[in-house]
């Protein structure tokens, strides 16, 4: 550790030098008034204190970004943030439509239902989206988005365990009347139009309207259905929507109220998503097809929607003390169907004729129903005007309710093909309860010092009632130990095919149903239910200490250390997993140089992750190859270190010529992480007789989703016309050194004595890198022309210009064993090459 605090203080000090020798030059040369403001960097303000301070003088590694930024950039939801914010990164859930956010390395890839929790927290006007679905990842008419890094632990409390996001949509105004419209269209059939009306309707209560429609069709083309003897090829999906279409609609209707003392702002949004889940393509194309083309057998289906109302009021008891009441609900839900196979193995013709349907080949995903409901309340009391200590006291309490029903249909070769295993998951009431109280202080030591203290206490309860898992050959009568010698060897089973997939359903109608069925096929109840029934309850203090100085009127430089926590977690079959904590060093410079026209932020931080929650897939097969159960569990690695370095700059470098570049080092590493994949290891391991899935320890690996190094720099130019007008042409460059998709990282043969000596291993399929991305490099263009009044805009653009194929994930299909199948590997992927044309207008 020492190591790496040396190598940031050493950059901490380069920084300086650099920045405190442009300020000399800066004051050794003055300009005029006039020309010192001309091309100076636009000041933003940011609130990642709870307090309106500016973005250079706020001792956080923040990025921020105004509205038309994000338009600059074509950032319509957060998964493009990653492009611009050093050490984010996303990936993303096909049949629950979630976004997983990675920050520093850290991260969830399976935070995106009542199964687990983020560690990167997203606020929509001071109020956390447990969920990162909906309109909560859907960038509209905002005033700004800041990008906290690092834990947010007092300030923000939960789940802010390594960094926050904090959206903040545009307030009503009462300075007139204001409208936009704006309307795009382009490849794959895309078509979206967005606007804002803005109506002061009286001197202190104003109104603000916004929407947003945006379609296109799916990137992924469907293959022909096989042509094999005794294949039903109207099984196969081969036209209509396609997966990676995107048709989402959202509005959203804000009030202000100012009425001096009092202040009050309130918005309800509403959103709703009727696109197409992903799908993961083959990462070696079957030959002869296309790269974006899969063989499907379930139809996409998404039907997603999400609504909420948040509050903000404010009252001012004198100059010094303001007290605010913040609250709010939101409510995510919907159903969706997938293709979990992405058509990986298909059917096929035996040397005699005969048809061979490959082991557990087809599974379809249903979402039947969700729904999530959110309450959330905070008051605060703090400081506000000049005062020596500047501080805030505030108490917090949040109610969640999640309600879900799963299905998982598998069947052998495809659609059609005879029956291989099924399960029901319900979860009819999993809460979650959090309170916290928490305050912060800061102290102006003198007009250049500042030191901050923060503490907060958070206590969460979850508790899951009436949870059941409804599974073929499973339950207290029909586990893998199960005597009843029609387990697995009962191919006309239907399945959960045909039983009520509508609501919730009721956990012993669906049993009954399915057990009639069975029964009168001969095989007697081959369904049981597991219970989920369970509670848990974690408390923690976190905290933070940080001293920043102004060692010259344009460079800020601090250093703090802060902690961040996420409470355990409640998961299937009533099994408990231990909560997170990260401690977090951190030192860092903001510098404003050359007059203002330029400005660059650098942090160094080391991450001590401890409990790190891993959500990994634990399996059973019998001795055929053939899967008995299957349970996602969230275990808790011993932990995870984690160190780097992240640079912004952003410099207007004559009037006409404006640079921004943001950059990140880091390096991660597992201290140690028991887990297993049967996908890829076949452990020595026997429970009831049938083998297990085996462990392996993964200690010293890369945790997902960090590069070592990634970058973006974007340049523009304005040329001049005579009437006034401009035509901007655009450039954005984004690199990333090659990372790792999951935490196997790959399948390292060092873990083993060498091919073919063991038994254990799948297929020996050793050395591969089946969860890597390799380096990259990714270009986006854009020509811009305004009016010389400003009010329009044409605007084309290009994302992806060289088409990379940029994968944001890895899994593994088989293989299997009865017949034999070989192993093969799929990935999701960021979208192909894009372009569009754009017009906005301004009234």
């Amino acid at each position: 550790m020492t190591r790496h605090i040396l190598a940031a203080s050493t950059a901490l000090a380069a920084s300086l030098f650099f920045t405190t020798t442009a300020f000399a030059q800066d004051a050794a040369a003055p300009q005029p008034a006039a020309a010192a403001d001309t091309g100076q960097v636009a000041d933003i303000v940011v609130t990642a204190t709870k307090r309106e301070t500016s973005l250079q003088k706020t001792p956080i590694a923040i990025s921020a970004f105004s509205q038309a930024s994000l338009d600059k950039q074509q950032v319509q939801d957060v998964t493009r943030l990653a492009d611009f914010v050093p050490s984010l990164h996303f990936a993303q859930q096909g049949d629950q439509g979630g976004i997983l956010l990675t920050m520093r390395g850290i991260g969830n890839d399976a935070a995106y239902t009542e199964v687990a929790d983020p560690e990167v927290a997203i606020y929509v006007n001071g109020l956390y989206s447990p969920r990162a679905q909906g309109a909560s990842v859907l960038l509209y008419d905002m005033e700004r988005v800041e990008v906290l890094r690092g834990p947010q632990g007092t300030l923000f409390g939960r789940n802010a365990t390594v960094g926050a996001i904090n959206m903040i949509t545009a307030k009503p105004t009462f300075d007139g009347f204001h409208a936009s419209v704006e309307a795009v269209g382009g490849s794959y059939n895309r078509f979206g139009v967005k606007g804002m009306l803005n109506i002061p309707v009286t001197d202190n209560f104003a109104l603000r309207a916004a929407f947003i429609t945006d379609r296109h069709d799916g990137y992924i083309d469907y293959q022909d259905a096989p042509n094999v003897t005794g294949v039903n090829r109207s099984a196969y999906v081969t036209s209509g929507k396609k997966y990676y279409a995107g048709d989402q609609k959202s509005a959203r209707l804000s009030a202000r109220w100012d009425l001096g003392r009092f202040k009050w702002n309130l918005s309800g949004e509403y959103y709703k998503d009727t696109g197409s889940p992903i799908l993961s393509l083959m990462q070696t194309p079957r030959e002869g097809q296309k790269f974006w083309s899969a063989s499907v057998d379930t139809a996409p289906e998404t039907n997603r929607y999400s609504w909420s109302v948040r509050s903000n009021m404010t009252y001012d008891f004198s100059d010094h003390i303001e007290a605010a009441y913040i609250a709010g609900f939101s409510r995510v839900g919907g159903t969706a169907n997938s293709d979990a196979d992405a058509g990986a193995h298909l059917p096929f013709d035996n040397p005699d004729g005969s048809l061979n349907l490959p082991n557990g080949a087809f599974a379809e995903n249903r979402t039947a129903y969700s729904r999530y409901d959110f309450w959330s309340h905070e008051v605060q009391l703090k400081s506000i005007g000049h005062n020596t200590i500047d501080w805030i006291l505030g108490g917090y309490y949040s109610h969640e309710v999640n309600k879900i029903r799963f299905d998982i249909d598998q069947r052998n070769g495809y659609r059609d093909g005879t029956f291989n295993w099924a399960g029901t998951f319900v979860q009819a009431d999993r809460e979650i309860d959090s309170r916290a109280v928490f305050g912060q202080a800061i102290w102006h030591l003198n007009n250049w010092i500042n030191l901050t203290g923060g503490i907060r206490y958070t206590s969460d309860k979850k508790k899951d009632i009436g949870g059941r898992n409804l599974t073929y050959c499973g339950g207290p009568t029909g586990s893998v130990s199960n005597t009843n010698p029609n387990c697995y060897n009962t191919p006309d089973i239907p399945g959960i095919f045909g039983i009520d997939t509508h609501g919730a359903g009721n956990i012993t109608d669906i049993l009954d149903s399915l057990n009639a069925e069975s029964e009168a096929l001969g095989y007697g109840d081959l369904w049981g239910v597991t219970p989920n029934d369970t509670h848990g309850k974690w408390n923690k203090v976190t905290w933070l200490a940080r001293v920043d100085a102004q060692v010259t009127p344009g460079t800020l430089v601090y250093g703090s250390v802060s902690t961040g926590f996420k409470s355990g977690n409640i998961e299937d079959g009533g099994l408990l997993a231990g909560p997170e904590t990260l401690t977090n060093y951190e030192v860092g410079s903001k510098s404003k140089l050359f007059g203002g026209r330029a400005t660059l932020n650098l942090a160094a931080y080391y991450e001590d992750f401890k409990g790190y929650q891993v959500n990994q897939a634990v399996t059973t097969v019998d001795t055929s190859g053939n899967i008995t159960g299957s349970q996602i569990v969230t275990t808790n690695a011993k932990g995870a270190k984690a160190y780097g370095l992240e640079a912004e700059l952003t410099a207007n470098v004559t009037r006409l010529d404006r640079v921004t570049f943001a950059a990140t080092y880091q390096h991660t590493r597992f201290d140690s992480l028991i887990t297993g994949d049967g996908r890829l290891y076949l452990g020595p391991d026997v429970a009831d007789g049938l083998p297990l899935r085996g462990l392996e320890n993964l200690k010293g690996n890369e945790l997902p989703h960090a590069p070592h190094f990634s970058m973006t720099g974007t340049y523009e130019h304005d040329f001049e016309l005579a009437n006034g007008a401009r035509i901007t042409p655009r450039g954005t460059l984004h690199y990333e050194t090659s990372s790792w998709l999951s935490y196997f990282n790959g399948d390292d043969p060092s873990r083993y004595g060498g091919p073919g000596t063991d038994p254990n291993h799948v297929d020996n399929h050793f050395g591969t890198a089946f969860d890597k991305q390799k380096s990259y490099a990714k270009i986006d263009l854009g020509l811009t022309y305004a009016s010389p009044d400003d009010r329009y805009e044409i605007e084309a653009f290009s994302l992806n210009v060289t088409d990379k194929r940029i994968r944001t994930g890895a899994s593994v299909s088989g293989p299997t064993a009865s017949p034999p199948q070989p192993t093969v590997f799929l990935s999701n992927y960021e979208p192909p090459r894009t372009w569009g044309v754009r017009v906005r207008a301004k009234f």
